[in-house]
């Protein structure tokens, strides 16, 4: 065990699944309370990591960073869990319009060792293709759903699994520390997703939601080969099955699935893929973020027990693993956290 530290981290989607990692591997006494809600954003997500975004082909940011760190952190995960997390493929960017055409080859100078010309041959077959494709790589999708069931397997096994959420009410903070139903934790960590903004301690953030909807579809005849984008995105899923969305809600206010969005992206399909497929799911989840589009990390200016890793948004799958191991660095190690997700930059908000 490093030191005296006993952590309890709440919650144990991606953000949590990582922070756990991390810290168990440096060593640290780690406890994880989950209550394994089947729509959490990590489980449902398409995990696609993508290093150029946006109608103006902007690089993500710290996508220099957070790539090879990301493809590192499964990669060990997939050898110690024994089963396929991530997988590298190129996205396949069919230009919609003339200006979509003409942005991706002004930017390929600027973005030379990122996207390129791809032949539209070999995908007609496939596509009815209007203006072009760009091929940007390197890029990955994982496996949230598989990723975070390994993971809570092998906590259960080592007993560092609790069954159920925390309440707020249960954590009482003292000199010596913080008790949680009694017991004993240097500090407490909380990656609970859209929950956290009803979180006492961190409420006052600027959350801001992202409700995010995406189809299941089984593509019998579609390679699994590359990530596909006309709009939305199709990516390869689990069991043979393809992720096709998603949309971007900020204000919506359930995570009920529209037809609006149904409809819509069957439309988009029908226009853009020639070979027959068939919807098998509509999924919803609830993305927390940040109005900075920044993640929130660190520990609260007046409770420093009391900790964050959350509001990834829809770069959680290439944000989590640098930052997951920056939070667990700084709690080690005594590295400092990157400032630009050090919640500490909002110490007035949270010490009202």
């Amino acid at each position: 065990m490093v030191g005296n530290l006993r952590v309890l981290i709440v919650g144990q989607g991606l953000a949590g699944t990582l922070l756990s990692w991390c810290l168990i591997k440096n060593g640290v006494d780690v406890i994880v309370a989950d209550d394994h809600a089947p729509n959490a954003a990590s489980r449902v997500a398409g995990g696609l990591i993508n290093p150029v975004t946006g109608k103006r082909l902007v690089k993500t940011w710290m996508i220099d960073e957070l790539l090879p760190e990301a493809m590192d952190t499964y990669r060990q995960l997939e050898k110690e869990l024994g089963i396929g997390i991530v997988t590298e493929a190129t996205i396949l960017d069919f230009h919609r319009t003339h200006e979509e055409a003409a942005i991706f080859k002004e930017k390929q100078a600027e973005l030379s060792g990122w996207i390129q010309d791809c032949a539209d041959e070999p995908w007609q077959q496939y596509f009815y293709i209007q203006r072009g494709i760009g091929k940007i790589q390197p890029s990955a999708f994982v496996d949230g759903a598989a990723l975070t069931t390994a993971w809570r397997q092998q906590l259960a096994a080592t007993n560092n699994l609790w069954q159920g959420t925390v309440g707020y009410e249960q954590v009482a903070v003292n000199n010596d520390g913080l008790y949680v139903n009694g017991e004993w934790f240097s500090h407490i960590i909380f990656c609970e997703g859209q929950r956290a903004g009803e979180n006492p301690w961190f409420r006052n953030l600027p959350w801001s939601v992202d409700k995010g909807e995406a189809l299941i579809a089984h593509i019998p005849n579609l390679p699994r080969t590359h990530i596909y984008k006309n709009g939305i995105a199709i990516v390869p899923w689990r069991n043979d099955l393809f992720w096709v969305g998603a949309s971007h809600n900020w204000k919506a206010t359930d995570a009920q699935p529209t037809e609006v969005f149904h409809q819509q992206t069957i439309t988009q399909l029908n226009e853009w893929l020639k070979i027959p497929y068939t919807i098998t799911n509509h999924i919803v989840a609830m993305r927390p973020a940040n109005f900075d589009r920044k993640p929130f990390s660190g520990f609260h200016p007046v409770q420093p027990q009391i900790g964050i890793l959350n509001g990834f948004g829809g770069k959680g799958f290439s944000l989590a693993p640098w930052f997951a191991r920056n939070l667990a660095d700084h709690i080690c190690h005594h590295m400092p956290i990157l400032p630009d997700a050090d919640v500490r930059r909002y110490a007035k908000v949270l010490s009202r």
